[in-house]
């Protein structure tokens, strides 16, 4: 017995209705992912500079970045100043704030550091350095061993300053009103997701 077109109306409207229900239920996904990402401000630099300076941080962010959720913790973004200073004046190659004492966090990097400025690869290292501190710290890690190794002068002064910080004297600091207010403005870079997961030998997809 075939259909009556009575029928085919009926099919035909409830296929609408599903494939309508499915994208609505994809877009609903998709905005939730992509909010969680964290977003790049880039306030500083050229487009050249912008674009070598996503490429280098967004395996940071695609590596790092779940840990840290999985561990509760949030970066709601991370931005790139021309500069940065520490409470004496001191010049810091990258600051990390708490919001409001939650365990919410906004990373800010230099783009400069004593009139130098940062190589790409430079600044996505000060950033997974900040990150792996983070998470070390929430997710209570403990070190049981260390190999010395042969280390550049640069690497020294950076790993001074980590130790600084966790000495208290340089550490999670507010940041001033006006320089909170630059960073919502200035070129935007929203990270997605890897939809593709990331690998079993430690390389993103």
């Amino acid at each position: 017995m075939g259909l009556t077109p009575s029928d085919l109306l009926t099919v035909t409207l409830v296929v609408t209705f599903a494939v309508a229900i499915g994208v609505a239920v994809y877009s609903r996904l998709l905005s939730w992912h992509r909010s969680r990402s964290p977003r790049l401000r880039l306030l500083t630099g050229t487009r050249s500079q912008h674009a070598a300076i996503v490429l280098a941080v967004r395996p940071v962010v695609r590596e790092l970045i779940p840990g840290l959720e999985a561990a509760g913790l949030e970066i709601g973004s991370i931005a790139l100043l021309p500069t940065l200073a520490g409470s004496a004046g001191e010049p810091l190659q990258a600051q990390v704030e708490q919001v409001n004492g939650t365990r919410s966090f906004i990373i800010r990097l230099a783009h400069m550091v004593g009139g130098t400025l940062r190589r790409p690869e430079e600044v996505a290292g000060a950033l997974a350095e900040e990150l792996l501190t983070l998470y070390r710290d929430a997710a209570a890690v403990t070190i049981v061993r260390q190999t010395p190794a042969a280390i550049p002068a640069t690497i020294l002064v950076a790993a001074e300053r980590v130790a600084a910080r966790k000495d208290g004297r340089s550490g999670v600091v507010p940041q001033p009103r006006a320089a909170a207010k630059e960073e919502s403005e200035g070129n935007v870079v929203a990270f997605r997701p890897n939809p593709l997961g990331t690998s079993t030998n430690g390389h993103a997809s």
